[in-house]
């Protein structure tokens, strides 16, 4: 839309130009009028009447003269207005146009006093590279958003995901050292930080980019019957996502957690093994929490709304159902956990299974009940990840041992003791 002032021009010239303009045809008729009357009444050779002609004839011209200047000043208003409107309209293609170019001016306009000499890396030498090798690359733009920007830069000796950071509230020590901590973090299920930069303001993180996509894409590809998506898999997923939050929290023993804060399953990663990697760690502690960046994705966000632990379960055990349900979050706006419980408590338990889950028979119900033991409604209830890791192996290797038929009915009591006490 255009700007309110820009409006207004618009409509105050219109009405001027419409006055002028008529008021050169009212003339024009008078003129014509005049001019017919005195020749009439008067001799062509009356001085009289050759001065009011002469009078009219100016004027004529005058009126004439002010009508065209009126019309291009119209036309110079609209021919700027509507650049401007077009401009602002497409913001995107003006990035999309050149992302490469977004990435090396917002770098380049850093005083040079305050610029560290290279990237700080947290893998070995043979996979690091120079700074200017990154901004001489290509780059495409794949996100942004108000907090970010996420690029993926293709090097001679791989392909980057380089996210920009905006909008940090802290200062570039604190920014380092919280870097450090999360440069130390290696585990198969956490996609590593391999390095960063620290220019004043701005800031990038920098990860091995994963062609196979997020899990969300994984499970919008199955709801739309492009692929498969079988209960073993998701059942590796999960086990793996589970594997990574427990080592983050055993990582920090004798020293201040850093949670995750925004697990969801776009920010689920797969390998090329089709095996879990938790991207983004550290990021959501890097932004203020009280701005607008931090708890985005309420479908997945505790009701308490902090960076914890606890809060970190909460998510986790959206994910679960997800698995369980084949229904997705982000893309149908479902409270997913109080569909769930509303379900568990009426008795319709066995309708809220994917059909993926039905093929394999009652297997599901222990993954139900600890999802819904992860989505308390109290912070306090939920189980801390170690334990969560723990009873999903138990589930794993008692279904292993055991047939479901023994084990659905004091499954089926447990998680209608669950929906209770959560009701």
């Amino acid at each position: 839309m255009m700007e309110a002032g820009g409006n207004f021009d618009l409509i105050l010239l219109f009405p001027l130009t419409v006055l002028a303009l008529s008021d050169y045809v009212t003339s024009k008729k008078e003129l014509s009028t005049v001019a017919q009357s005195d020749t009439a009444s008067a001799p062509s050779a009356d001085g009289t009447y050759h001065a009011k002609r002469t009078r009219h004839g100016t004027l004529y011209y005058l009126e004439l003269a002010f009508a065209i200047a009126l019309l291009g000043m119209l036309a110079c208003v609209v021919i700027v207005k509507v650049t401007r409107l077009l401009k602002k309209k497409n913001p995107k293609n003006n990035l999309n146009s050149s992302p490469k170019a977004s990435i090396i001016t917002s770098l380049n306009e850093v005083k040079c006093e305050e610029r560290h000499q290279d990237l700080v890396f947290f893998v070995d030498e043979e996979h690091q590279f120079k700074l200017e090798n990154l901004l001489d690359a290509g780059a495409d733009l794949q996100n942004q958003n108000f907090c970010s920007s996420l690029y993926r830069v293709q090097l001679n000796i791989g392909t980057y995901a380089v996210k920009r950071l905006k909008k940090l509230h802290m200062s570039n020590t604190e920014f380092e050292q919280t870097m450090a901590k999360v440069g130390k973090i290696n585990h198969p299920n956490i996609l590593r930080l391999v390095g960063y930069s620290c220019q004043g303001e701005e800031k990038l993180m920098i990860y091995k980019y994963q062609s196979k996509g997020s899990l969300l894409s994984l499970m919008e590809r199955y709801v739309e019957g492009k692929q498969n998506f079988p209960w073993k898999l998701r059942l590796s997923i999960a086990v793996g996502i589970a594997q990574g939050l427990d080592h983050i929290y055993k990582s920090f023993a004798g020293s201040e957690i850093i949670p995750h804060g925004n697990i969801k399953l776009s920010n689920i990663l797969l390998n090329e093994n089709e095996e879990p990697l938790i991207s983004e760690y550290g990021y959501a502690s890097l932004l203020n929490p009280k701005g607008d960046c931090l708890f985005t994705s309420n479908g997945y966000t505790a009701p308490e709304r902090s960076l914890s632990e606890q809060g970190d379960v909460f998510s986790f055990g959206v994910i679960l159902l997800e698995l369980l349900t084949g229904k997705i979050v982000d893309n149908s706006g479902l409270d997913l956990p109080k569909w769930v419980k509303a379900m568990v408590r009426e008795e319709w338990t066995g309708e809220v299974f994917d059909k993926e889950i039905a093929k394999v028979g009652m297997v599901g119900f222990p993954m139900l009940n600890v999802a819904l033991k992860c989505v308390a409604h109290f912070a306090e209830n939920r189980p801390l990840m170690a334990e969560v890791l723990e009873t999903i192996v138990g589930v794993i290797d008692e279904d292993l041992s055991c047939s479901s038929a023994e084990s659905s009915p004091r499954d089926g009591r447990a998680l209608y003791s669950v929906a209770e006490e959560e009701g």
